[in-house]
C-alpha cells in the first residue's frame, strides 16, 4: 500500500485539492469552518503554531486563518509533524502523525498564537495571564472577562475563604506562609454555555477551588458540578 503524503491527508481531513502544501502552515475549509495547522514537534515549544520569526509568505497566509478562528468562530484541528534544518538553514519535513486533534488557540502576544491542549486550559484561572484564549463557536474567551476580573474573584473570596470548595484543602495549612492566600476561583456555570456578556454573582457564580479540582472539573473539555466531582471523591 502506497504510502500516504502530507498533502494527500491534507487534502483528505480538511476536504480540499492543494497541488502541494509545501510552505504553508495551515489550511482552511470555509464549508465546514475548520481550519488545520501543522504542528512541528520539533520547535523548543511545541504548542507554538505560528511565529512572526518564521517565512513571511506563510506567516501572511496563516493569520488569515488565525482570523478565522478568532473573528468567525472556526475550529482550530491540528496534526503533529517533524522537520529537520541542514546547515544552510533549509527546514523540510521528515514525517508526520496521521491524526487530527481539536485545540484551543492561545494568543500569546507579539503575533506568536499557540495551539493548546483542553487539558491546559483553565478558563477561569488566567487572571494575571493577560492572554487571549480563543476556542470553536465562543468568538472570544477573554481573560478578565466574567468572573476574571479582580473585584469578582475577590468578592467570591471574601465570601468562602481560601479553602477549596471541593475536597477542602487549605493550602496555608499545608504549606504555611507560602501557601497563604493561594486558590483557583471556578465559574459555575461552564464558560462554554454563556453566550453573552452578564453580571456575576460572586457568591452564586464561583467559587473557590485548588487547582487539582480544577482540572478535574475542567478535564476532557466537559465540565461538571462541584456536587459530581464531590461525589466522585467519596466513592474513590
Amino acid at each position: 500500500m502506497e504510502k500516504e503524503t502530507q498533502t494527500a491527508f491534507v487534502n483528505r481531513v480538511m476536504g480540499l485539492n492543494f497541488k502541494s502544501t509545501q510552505g504553508k502552515y495551515s489550511y482552511c475549509n470555509d464549508e465546514t469552518k475548520q481550519v488545520l495547522f501543522s504542528l512541528d514537534t520539533t520547535n523548543v515549544d511545541h504548542d507554538v503554531i505560528l511565529d512572526p520569526s518564521w517565512s513571511s509568505k506563510g506567516y501572511s497566509h496563516s493569520i488569515k486563518h488565525i482570523n478565522k478562528v478568532i473573528e468567525e468562530g472556526y475550529d482550530l484541528l491540528v496534526f503533529k509533524k517533524q522537520t529537520k534544518t541542514n546547515r544552510a538553514g533549509i527546514t523540510s519535513n521528515v514525517g508526520f502523525e496521521h491524526n487530527v486533534e481539536k485545540r484551543i488557540l492561545q494568543d500569546v502576544g507579539g503575533g506568536v498564537y499557540k495551539a493548546i491542549q483542553k487539558d491546559s486550559y483553565f478558563p477561569e484561572e488566567l487572571i494575571e495571564s493577560g492572554k487571549r484564549f480563543f476556542e470553536g463557536s465562543k468568538k472570544t474567551v477573554l481573560v478578565n472577562a466574567y468572573e476574571r476580573n479582580q473585584e469578582a474573584r475577590n468578592a467570591c473570596i471574601e465570601a468562602f475563604g481560601y479553602q477549596c470548595a471541593v475536597c477542602t484543602f487549605d493550602f496555608e495549612k499545608k504549606y504555611g506562609v507560602r501557601g497563604k492566600e493561594f486558590i483557583h476561583v471556578h465559574h459555575v456555570i461552564p464558560m462554554s454555555e454563556v453566550r453573552e456578556e452578564y453580571e456575576v454573582n460572586p457568591k452564586t457564580d464561583l467559587i473557590p477551588v485548588c487547582p487539582n479540582c480544577h482540572a478535574m472539573l475542567h478535564r476532557g473539555g466537559h465540565t461538571i458540578t462541584p456536587d459530581s466531582l464531590r461525589q466522585l471523591i467519596l466513592e474513590s
